[in-house]
């Protein structure tokens, strides 16, 4: 029950951030490329390192379906991942702080909402 409270703490407050930072410069193309180097990323990093471990002489121990439920959940970014924008120091962290804020909630709400389909 306290998890749950202090998930809903840490979504309430990435959702009232995002009010705090409507005056920041947005990048649309920036957003876009992040989401896709984030999928295209994850890809690699599940489906094919398994898969090199079997030509490794590895035994596969996990399914393709199951593969892809560990990609899709990790499309799922968190609240560390703006919580570590938000200690930058670069002076074009404003178009960074933005990126963050929207991937995190964007993919949150849905990738997150179409969870219980996969």
């Amino acid at each position: 029950m306290i998890g749950f409270g202090f998930e809903a703490f840490v979504f309430a407050y990435l959702g009232l951030s995002l009010f705090s930072y409507i005056d920041y410069p947005w990048s649309w193309q920036f957003i876009l490329i992040e989401i896709s180097i984030t999928m295209i990323s994850r890809l690699f990093g599940t489906i094919g390192l398994i898969y090199l471990m079997v030509l490794c002489s590895h035994k596969k121990q996990v399914t393709f379906k199951e593969l892809l439920f560990i990609y899709y959940s990790g499309l799922i970014r968190g609240a560390i991942a703006f919580g570590l924008v938000l200690k930058i120091t670069d002076p074009s962290k404003k178009v960074i702080i933005t990126t963050a804020l929207i991937i995190v909630i964007g993919s949150t709400i849905i990738f997150g909402s179409f969870m219980p389909i996969v």
